[in-house]
């Protein structure tokens, strides 16, 4: 739930010449980019992408490996346990 519709805070930030950045409390999503972006804009540092993209939260989840019996498979395909979402 948003409590400030997005296209509302984009005009007010524009008009006044602030930087636009959603941050949740409750999640903690782009908390510390909003730190970051903070410090850079202080110390007249440019961030580039890649050190923008390094501060998104990575998310992490066990993988579950379901017994043979269960799960039918039709092709047997090689495993890997890892898994990596971009």
């Amino acid at each position: 739930m948003r409590t400030i519709k997005a296209d509302k805070h984009q005009r007010f930030c524009q008009e006044n010449g602030l930087i636009s950045q959603f941050i949740s409390a409750k999640t903690g999503d782009s908390v510390y980019l909003c730190f970051q972006r903070v410090a850079a804009e202080i110390l007249g540092i440019k961030l580039n992408k890649a050190e923008i993209e390094q501060s998104q939260r990575v998310v992490k989840a066990d993988i579950v490996n379901y017994s043979q019996d269960t799960v039918a498979r039709t092709v047997n395909t090689p495993r890997s346990s890892m898994c990596v979402v971009q």
